[in-house]
């Protein structure tokens, strides 16, 4: 984004004259500068309030001097066109005075509408001038085809009749004007397009007058045998919009107007008044109206354009105009430079020790005050401003950093120790509780070891057997502590792990063991905790004449089929059944909670 001090200067100097404006800032109020210094007369900025000098400050300033020049060319021409028409009424040079009258007209608008261009800095305003100038343009070119070129009577009624897109249409322009002012978008409402409808239609009417005539009625009833006419209701329609739009627009001009009084303020009212006075006498036939002024395209034209530009002049309209108010009414110290950074022009407050910046860089003075630069069309723009303060608060904002990263340090250091103070905790915690789970098991292998020191080698075998299944329930039990602790259901091969390694610890110990799995999804993980503590109590008991073990596990039963000399019927419970049959031991167990397992 280009920043130039003279967009700032040009939003101050507004802020003179509305307490309603709102200052944008400083990134967003250079936005327009290169555009703003484009088209700034190089002739000219000597005498835009900036002096190179303490003696040049102290020179009376040229002002409007380029203004004056302009409105006399405007009056000279006007004359000229004048004289011509006062020649042609009295047939002096032919046509000769017509044509030279129509193209100093078509050169005089078609100016205008240039100069609009470049003055306007509001998109919508500028827009809907450069429409209003190409359609007087379009007027007077209708109107020097009707008068000038055009014999047929049918023709030239047309011509006539295209009159009103210009008449129609100028008026809504001026609507759209007027509602574009204080408002920093470029687009119009859908309620301000839809007025593009009234002048349609009015339009519509007049075009297609020869079928219904309520626009114009003509002798005789048909407008190919007489140039007589009357007006009709939809004429005074179309006259009623036109003096309608006018006097909105000229009221909302006053209303969002930035000047906050003055003489000025009353040019604009008073072009309007006149052009509505000179609407009703010249509807009203007065010859010497006719004769004096008779040439209403142009008179009309002529009454807008001054409309407009008084709206201009008088600053109701933004232009880019008045840069000696412009800088005689700013504070900011802004400077303009060439191309090698040469100081060419200063404002009032900028200081003689202001100097240009390489491009690119910025200057920051011990007093806190910062020298700026951009590039601009033919050179830079300068400006300084005070980051005293915002250098203070970026210091304090370093400290306060610096002081939160060490308290970052110690909270984190905090947490760490927390965090492993608790790790501790819930380990001795997780102790605790598989102590409390397994202290009868770890008594009794220590217990079963201190047997082994005076036991025969028989005896001995078959402690260590009883040792070796009590460690391998220990270790898997333990597993199946904490898988049950952080799931409900345990999946089919977590089941058959816990079996497999109940079978290897048996099969160690000299028993035949098969085992059959008809499980098809998965199991509570309390089950899975009760079939290996079953599986752990008929090891147990029949660790010394077990011979062969069967095991078979579904989804709702476990069953096992013991081959041994102990008696199993102690170990039969309400959820245990256990019967002798044909020299086998029958266990089943039911298993529940598989029915609401989620495969």
């Amino acid at each position: 984004m280009k920043k130039t001090a003279i967009a700032v200067c040009y939003c101050r100097f507004f802020t003179l004259f509305s307490g309603k404006f709102r200052c944008l800032k400083i990134g967003n109020e250079l936005k327009i500068a290169g555009r703003l210094y484009r088209r700034l007369p190089r002739s000219s900025l000597p005498t835009f309030g900036l002096y190179k000098t303490e003696k040049e400050r102290a020179l009376p300033v040229k002002r409007n001097t380029k203004q004056l020049f302009s409105m006399i060319f405007v009056f000279a021409v006007i004359a000229v066109t004048y004289s011509c028409r006062m020649l042609a009424k009295f047939d002096i040079g032919g046509v000769y005075p017509s044509y030279i009258r129509a193209a100093l007209y078509l050169l005089l608008f078609s100016l205008w509408g240039f100069s609009i261009d470049r003055r306007i800095i509001h998109k919508q305003t500028q827009h809907c001038l450069r429409l209003t100038a190409l359609l007087m343009l379009i007027w007077l070119i209708l109107r020097t085809l009707k008068y000038e070129f055009v014999t047929d009577m049918t023709a030239a009624r047309y011509i006539w009749y295209l009159y009103y897109l210009p008449m129609l249409f100028i008026p809504l322009l001026s609507v759209y004007i007027a509602l574009s002012l204080g408002r920093y978008d470029n687009r119009l409402t859908g309620k301000s397009v839809a007025m593009a409808i009234i002048p349609t239609l009015l339009f519509a009417a007049v075009m297609t007058n020869d079928l219904h005539q309520q626009m114009f009625a003509f002798g005789g009833g048909s407008p190919e045998f007489s140039e007589e006419y009357s007006y009709r209701p939809l004429y005074f329609v179309c006259l009623g919009w036109m003096i309608a739009c006018m006097a909105f627009s000229l009221v909302r001009l006053f209303k969002k107007s930035r000047v906050a009084g003055g003489k000025k303020r009353m040019v604009p009212l008073i072009m309007g008044c006149v052009a509505v006075l000179y609407s009703v006498l010249y509807l009203s036939g007065i010859p010497a109206v006719r004769w004096w002024l008779g040439d209403m395209n142009v008179t009309f034209c002529l009454l807008y354009a001054s409309i407009y530009e008084s709206c201009i002049r008088c600053r109701m309209i933004q232009s880019n105009t008045g840069y000696i108010e412009l800088f005689e009414a700013t504070t900011l110290a802004a400077c303009i430079a060439d191309n090698e950074g040469n100081i060419v022009l200063r404002s009032r407050a900028a200081g003689d020790d202001m100097v240009c910046p390489p491009e690119g860089q910025k200057i920051i003075r011990p007093d806190g005050m910062r020298i700026s630069s951009a590039r601009i069309s033919g050179g830079y723009a300068v400006w300084m401003d005070n980051v005293r303060p915002l250098t203070e608060l970026r210091e304090k904002l370093s400290e306060n950093k610096a002081e939160m990263e060490k308290n970052k340090k110690k909270l984190q250091e905090a947490y760490l120790v927390r965090k492993k103070l608790h790790e501790l905790t819930e380990k001795n915690r997780i102790y605790d509780e598989l102590e409390a789970r397994n202290g009868k098991q770890t008594a009794r292998m220590r217990q079963l070891l201190g047997q082994c020191e005076n036991a025969s080698p028989a005896e001995t075998k078959s402690l260590l057997k009883r040792i070796f299944l009590l460690g391998t329930y220990v270790k898997r039990s333990a597993n199946l502590y904490f898988l049950s602790r952080e799931y409900e259901f345990l999946p089919q091969q977590e089941l058959r792990l816990t079996v497999d390694e109940a079978v290897r610890a048996l099969t160690a110990c000299g028993t035949e063991c098969g085992v059959i799995y008809r499980t098809t999804k998965p199991m509570r993980s309390d089950e899975v905790v009760r079939i290996f503590g079953l599986l752990k109590i008929v090891a147990e008991a029949t660790v010394d004449d077990l011979r062969s073990l069967f095991i078979s596990v579904s989804d709702s039963e476990m069953a096992l089929s013991a081959e041994c000399f102990s008696d199993l019927s102690r170990i039969a419970t309400d959820e245990v059944t256990v019967c002798f049959e044909d020299g086998l031991w029958l266990i089943r167990t039911r298993i529940g909670g598989g029915e609401n397992a989620q495969a």
